[in-house]
């Protein structure tokens, strides 16, 4: 993927290449000595600045073809928040079936407001009885394992 210039970068390439008399090497030599550590650009983009200032009037790029993005609008994303922040517990299967939004646009919307998906699951729930019935056996396994060293090894 080629690198692009930033707006400030661009103009500043230009108005050098137009000042030194179209001679891209001391475009260039501005260029490192205003921003060092970025890599230069080539005469063929200095060219094609100019080119693209003389068909348009302007060295911003044009917009871009393609399908417009409508669901990532501002309502969706209030929408994606304020629906897991009143029921954080709220799968992403239901949540775009409730909002109707596909689930990878919703996937998209959730990233971009950090939220994580969530997945419920069901677990064994813990009785009174349970920590006691724990140690219980933590320390029958322990003097179990005392008397015969191969009970472990015989645990799948």
């Amino acid at each position: 993927m080629p690198r692009t210039l930033t707006k400030v970068q661009r103009i500043f390439v230009f108005k050098q290449w137009w000042i030194s008399g179209k001679i891209s090497l001391t475009a260039n030599a501005a260029f490192r000595n205003e921003f060092p550590g970025e890599k230069v650009p080539t005469r063929q983009t200095m060219s094609r600045l100019a080119k693209k200032f003389d068909e348009t009037g302007s060295i911003e790029d044009e917009p871009r073809n393609g399908r417009p993005i409508t669901v990532r609008t501002e309502e969706n994303r209030q929408r994606v928040s304020q629906t897991f922040l009143l029921n954080p517990r709220t799968s992403q299967r239901h949540a775009s079936d409730d909002l109707n939004i596909s689930r990878t646009s919703l996937q998209r919307l959730m990233k971009g407001l950090n939220l994580k998906p969530y997945k419920p699951r069901l677990l064994q729930a813990l009785n009174k009885d349970d920590p006691d019935r724990r140690l219980e056996f933590c320390e029958w396994i322990l003097d179990s394992t005392q008397d015969d060293q191969t009970l472990l090894d015989q645990i799948l």
